[in-house]
């Protein structure tokens, strides 16, 4: 019998269908993964799930019996979420996000080296390797990842959701994860998977359910299904055609680093980094996670100060001393931590496409809406940005939409340089398909791309150059025709 269970379950919005219909089942002992593209409804199927929403119809069954989580709070100790935006309090030490709102007390004053024992002895228990003693924002991104799993794994739930739990985790933080689940699935619990990795979901799952515009497409149990098979259920849409390659006259070097420098102020330090960039071309930057290649992007961007070496921009020495600056001259950069950096997500979607080049909209002042509305109008038709309209909020878009904002507001700028930083984690397929020729594009119009990625087989499939770096340094350089197996002896041996 199934822990879990959703009834003919759907979810409507003011002019939307969320979710229509919908059943799925999680059983004691299985990890059950559930693949859709952005905006097929995986959200709000959690949500549902987890007592943020109540569904419009149908009803979730609990062992069979009907129940209705009427907060997130009824619902904590059944079924605990691991989101993608990570639940921690900055501030806090890792103990003391461990036990919100779970502290032990005595007379009004916390226990605090009782709860230390008892969280160094949940630590234990799940052999991690995380230093609850300090705040969570000194903790590495893949530590804060592995402390919301033990968040949520400290209530206890009986069925526990991840969403896109592997996407700021390292090789080796990965590993210890899927270890984790086997032990929570051999534990008894029911864990649903989600995540755009079709090669995760293959490797862990027993059975996977796909999502399309809110309905179930269909539950397969892993037996001889490929990545393949998925992306076609999801988009109905060819592997060979996720990688759409933008015919580009490659031309004369528009960037240049020689020597080049980051200190180590977070991350990695960077040193003598020596590469180019051509216009029409789109060059990757390959590397595990920690390589340097965010902090050598973001040197070159101005957010982190370069020490020594030359830079130069269309033939002229080049150094930015902000992020502005370097606009102004123009590179942008479209960076890894969308959600933060790179949209103002709890702004509407015209703000975000109009404030980063507000001169030909101003005057006096004042914004001429006019001709404001019909910019964001243009770059929303021109990127595919799937929005009720330009006052939506843009944190309730899906991940891809969000993403295409974080690229749209540069639209309307004449960039020289553009740098993608992990443009595609936690976006799905057919945002993916979107982002590479968007970035195509940009390199047919005479930029030229820098794109930073973890996964190797997008980098083949879209550059027309690759570099690869490892501690800090530029080990390799590789042209088509592309040698993964060359490439991937390169990022881990150097």
């Amino acid at each position: 019998m199934a822990l879990l269970e959703t009834s003919e379950i759907s979810k409507r919005f003011p002019g939307v269908l969320a979710l229509d219909r919908f059943n799925i089942a999680f059983d004691a002992g299985e990890v059950h993964a559930l693949v859709g593209e952005n905006g097929a409804g995986k959200s709000t199927l959690v949500k549902i799930l987890s007592g943020l929403y109540a569904p419009t119809s149908g009803k979730l069954l609990w062992e069979g019996r009907p129940i209705k989580f009427r907060a997130p709070r009824a619902a904590v100790s059944r079924v605990g979420v691991v989101h993608q935006e990570r639940e921690l309090v900055p501030h806090f030490t890792g103990c003391e996000n461990l036990f919100l709102g779970l502290e032990f007390t005595r007379l009004g004053f916390l226990k605090k080296r009782e709860m230390e024992k008892r969280a160094q002895e949940f630590l234990e228990r799940y052999k991690m390797n995380v230093d609850l003693s300090v705040p969570a924002l000194l903790l590495s991104s893949g530590q804060q990842e592995m402390l919301s799993i033990l968040k949520v794994l400290f209530r206890d739930p009986r069925v526990v959701i991840f969403d896109e739990p592997t996407a700021p985790l390292s090789v080796a933080e990965c590993e210890i994860l899927f270890s984790l689940i086997q032990d929570l699935k051999e534990d008894g619990r029911a864990i649903l998977y989600i995540s755009h990795q079709l090669s995760e979901v293959l490797r862990i799952a027993d059975r996977v359910t796909v999502m399309r515009n809110g309905s179930k497409i269909d539950t397969l149990p892993n037996k001889n299904i490929s990545e393949d098979t998925l992306i076609h259920l999801m988009i109905a849409k060819d592997l060979d055609n996720q990688y759409p390659k933008v015919r580009t006259i490659v031309g004369g070097e528009i960037f240049r680093a020689e020597n080049y420098s980051v200190p180590k102020r977070t991350g990695k330090s960077v040193k003598d980094a020596t590469f180019s960039i051509r216009t029409g071309e789109i060059v990757g930057f390959a590397g595990l996670v920690g390589a340097g290649r965010t902090e050598l992007a973001k040197g070159v961007f101005g957010s982190l100060g370069g020490t020594s070496g030359a830079l130069f921009l269309s033939g002229e020495a080049f150094r930015a001393k902000s992020p502005r600056d370097a606009i102004e001259r123009g590179v942008v950069m479209i960076p890894e931590n969308r959600r933060e950096e790179g949209v103002i997500a709890d702004m509407d979607v015209a703000s975000n496409l109009i404030f980063p080049n507000l001169k030909p909209y101003a005057a006096l002042g004042f914004i001429n809406a006019k001709k404001a509305n019909a910019a964001v109008k243009d770059i929303t038709e021109r990127y595919n940005i799937r929005a009720f309209g330009p006052s939506q909020i843009v944190k309730t878009l899906s991940g891809g939409n969000q993403q295409k904002v974080s690229v749209g507001k540069w639209g309307l700028s004449k960039a020289k340089l553009w740098i993608f930083d992990e443009p595609t984690r936690g976006i799905d397929v057919d945002a993916k398909t979107e982002i590479y020729s968007i970035m195509g594009r940009m390199a047919a119009l005479g930029a030229g791309v820098w794109f930073i990625s973890s996964e190797l087989r997008e980098l083949t499939a879209v550059s027309d150059r690759l570099y690869v770096m490892r501690d800090g340094r530029i080990v390799a350089e590789y042209s088509p025709p592309y040698k993964r197996e060359k490439i991937l002896d390169s990022m881990m041996r150097g």
